[in-house]
């Protein structure tokens, strides 16, 4: 697809709006550009839906979300070099481009366009845990397993088709393969990858085969260095029309967990599901008795070979009032250094994802007491990090029971 001067006044516009979750610039972009879409509906969690199916046959979900990473509403006047778009860097509003996930929204928008026969989701919230796309899966079950595919334009880069988010795989090899066949052309190259982090379509594994994510040709998102490849967009907005998405092969069966193997510095799967990682740990070099110390509750008394001045010890006694000290934070109201060690805790590698899960959260009173209070009567680090790892399944309980009554109050 030809760079012209109307695309590019087009596209000048599009991302210039800043859009914060449920704020006015994200309210402002949907009116303008989803919103006049006719036929569609939105549900409680505000996501917009549009079935253009025509058949049974139809069994594709396309999503993408409107809102963006920016700290402020308002207007942005996004800057155009060739075939890039960048922040402007001296417009100290903006805090990124917001091509995160704007591009995806607007191949959306150009698959609607063509009538590809499919259905439909802006949703709301991706950046501030998936709260639109939770909703969904908790919502309308039954909606989502009418699909074989569920397919998000929220990758960074040029060329990757998502087969595992987190740790878990989320589409069949088969799968990836074949929908990389058919981006793949003189313009554009995508292949198989399997190290997606989080978005959307991470929420629907459990009911839909075949979840996945594009890459949409963004970089360095959510930050103020934020760019997108708009001659790579424009050519994959042509690409996905010309495919025939119902023929991919599904095989991955959403009931049965394929996890990656974990990196080869954890130890075995109990310390990864525990959290132990964390913990500081002796350096090498020690005595025999300072290395099997741990779990006796018992002070070492060697010092490694190393650094003869190194004390793991006071490495400990800093973790653990550090967690106490946050959870005290929580109690006063400022809950956030407790929720992003519980997502280190959690998911070392990948705290971002639990973190967008938690970051809204309103723990309970009774909540933190009891996380307090164990903390406090915790004499290592692995006991505290299960303590933070209960608080954090405790937490989505809470969640998941607030949810529910607020939507049975409606």
């Amino acid at each position: 697809m030809n760079i012209t001067k109307e695309r590019l006044a087009f596209v000048s516009q599009f991302f210039s709006y800043m859009r914060p979750e449920g704020g006015a610039g994200q309210q402002w972009f949907e009116d303008r550009y989803i919103d006049t879409i006719p036929y569609t509906w939105k549900d409680a969690a505000g996501n917009t839906h549009l079935d253009l199916r025509e058949s049974n046959t139809n069994r594709t979900l396309f999503v993408a979300h409107t809102d963006t990473v920016h700290k402020t509403d308002g207007r942005q006047q996004p800057m155009i070099n060739a075939h890039m778009m960048t922040c402007d860097l001296t417009d100290t509003v903006a805090t990124c481009l917001g091509a995160d996930d704007g591009a995806g929204v607007l191949i959306l928008l150009h698959l609607i366009h063509n009538r590809v026969p499919a259905y439909y989701i802006f949703t709301r919230g991706e950046e501030r845990g998936g709260i639109g796309a939770h909703h969904l899966a908790q919502t309308y079950p039954h909606l989502l397993a009418e699909f074989d595919r569920a397919i998000a334009f929220d990758r960074k880069g040029t060329s990757s088709v998502i087969s595992h988010q987190g740790w878990g795989r989320c589409c069949s090899d088969s799968f990836a393969d074949a929908l990389s066949d058919k981006l793949s052309n003189d313009w554009l190259m995508y292949a198989p990858d399997d190290g997606g982090v989080y978005t959307d379509t991470a929420e629907f594994v459990d009911i839909i085969p075949e979840c996945t994510n594009i890459s949409a040709g963004y970089m360095h998102e959510h930050t103020t260095k934020e760019s997108l490849n708009i001659q790579h967009l424009f050519d994959l907005m042509e690409q996905v029309v010309a495919i025939d998405w119902d023929a991919l092969p599904t095989e991955r069966d959403p009931s049965v967990k394929e996890m990656l193997p974990l990196p080869s510095y954890h130890s075995n799967q109990a310390a990864y599901d525990v959290g132990t990682w964390y913990r500081p740990e002796p350096k090498t070099g020690t005595t025999a008795s300072d290395d099997d110390w741990w779990g006796t509750g018992k002070k070492p008394t060697g010092k490694s070979k190393d650094n003869p001045t190194y004390d793991w010890w006071d490495d400990i006694q800093d973790y653990l009032a550090f967690a106490y000290d946050a959870v005290c934070s929580a109690e006063d109201g400022y809950p956030d250094e407790l929720l992003w060690m519980t997502a280190e805790v959690v998911m070392p590698d990948d705290a971002d994802i639990i973190y967008k899960r938690i970051w809204n959260a309103k723990p309970s009173r009774d909540l933190l007491k009891a996380t307090r209070k164990a903390i406090d009567n915790a004499w290592d680090v692995t006991s505290v990090d299960e303590a933070l790892n209960k608080f954090y399944v405790d937490l989505l309980d809470e969640q998941t029971t607030t949810t529910t009554c607020a939507e049975y109050a409606h």
